[in-house]
C-alpha cells in the first residue's frame, strides 16, 4: 500500500502547490470536509482492516480449504487484479447508477470540484457495495502468493487518486487506454452524464457504448442532494426523486 500513500501525498503536494486547486481546498465547506475525511478514514483504514482481519477470518470459518488454493504465476495474479477485477468494477459502477443503488452512490457526485479528496466522498456504507472489498478480499485469501495481486490493487487505487485529481492535461494517447482525469471529470459533470464508468481502462466503456471522449472539462460539477449531512453519511435517500 506504499504506492497508494506515495500517490496520495504526491498529488496532495501538487494540489497545494497549484494556486487554483489550493483555493478550492481552502473554500471547501465544513460539510464537505466532514464527508471527504470520513470517507477517507473508511476507505483508507476501515476497508483494509476489514479485508485483512474480518473477511480473512470469516473465510477461514466458511471455506477453510480455499485458503492459498490458487497457485498462479505472478503475472496472472497481477492481471487478475488490474484487468479482471477492473472489468467487474465497470459493471459494479453501472449498477451504482441504477435506481436501486443510486442513493448510496449519489453522495460521491455532490462535489462541486473534482480533486483527490473527491475519491473518498461517499456514504459510509458505499464501500460495502463495491467489488473491491469482497472480490479482492476473497482472491487475497485464495491466492497462494498474493503479492503481485496486491500490487495490482495498489496500482488501481493510485490511478483512482490520479483520476480524481485536477491535473487533466495528459497525452491523448493515454486517453486511448486509460480513464484519465479529464474523462472522469465528464462523469462528474453537473449534467449527470452516465458515461465513463471505467476505473483503469477506457476499453470497457468503448465496448459497451458508454465512452464519452474528453475534449474539454465540464463548466459545472456535481449534483445537489436536499438532505442533511447526517443523512448523507448514514441514510442518503433523498426526499425528492433523482434528477
Amino acid at each position: 500500500m506504499m504506492l497508494v500513500f506515495i500517490s496520495f501525498v504526491g498529488i496532495l503536494g501538487l494540489t497545494l502547490w497549484h494556486e487554483e486547486q489550493r483555493r478550492v481546498l481552502k473554500n471547501r465547506s465544513r460539510e464537505e470536509w466532514i464527508l471527504d475525511l470520513s470517507g477517507l478514514l473508511v476507505q483508507g483504514i476501515g476497508v483494509p482492516i476489514l479485508q485483512t482481519f474480518g473477511l480473512y477470518h470469516l473465510f477461514l470459518v466458511l471455506i477453510p480449504s480455499w485458503q492459498g488454493s490458487l497457485h498462479l504465476p505472478h503475472l496472472v495474479n497481477f492481471l487478475l487484479s488490474f484487468i479482471v477485477v477492473d472489468y467487474l468494477y465497470y459493471w459494479n459502477h453501472r449498477l451504482l447508477h441504477s435506481q436501486a443503488l443510486w442513493p448510496f452512490h449519489s453522495v460521491h457526485h455532490t462535489t462541486s470540484f473534482v480533486d483527490l479528496l473527491t475519491t473518498s466522498r461517499n456514504c459510509l456504507w458505499t464501500p460495502f457495495l463495491l467489488v473491491y472489498l469482497w472480490v479482492n478480499g476473497l482472491l487475497i485469501f485464495m491466492l497462494a502468493e498474493p503479492s503481485s495481486f496486491l500490487f495490482g490493487v495498489s496500482l488501481t487505487a493510485a490511478l483512482d487518486i490520479w483520476r480524481h485529481s485536477g491535473f487533466r492535461r495528459v497525452s491523448p494517447t493515454l486517453s486511448q487506454l486509460f480513464i484519465t482525469p479529464m474523462a472522469h471529470a465528464l462523469h462528474h459533470s453537473a449534467s449527470g452524464t452516465d458515461k465513463n464508468f471505467g476505473s483503469n481502462f477506457s476499453l470497457w466503456d468503448r465496448l459497451h457504448g458508454t465512452y464519452l471522449a474528453p475534449r474539454s472539462a465540464p463548466s459545472r460539477f456535481g449534483i445537489t442532494l436536499p438532505i442533511s449531512l447526517r443523512r448523507k453519511l448514514l441514510f442518503p435517500f433523498p426526499r425528492e426523486d433523482r434528477g
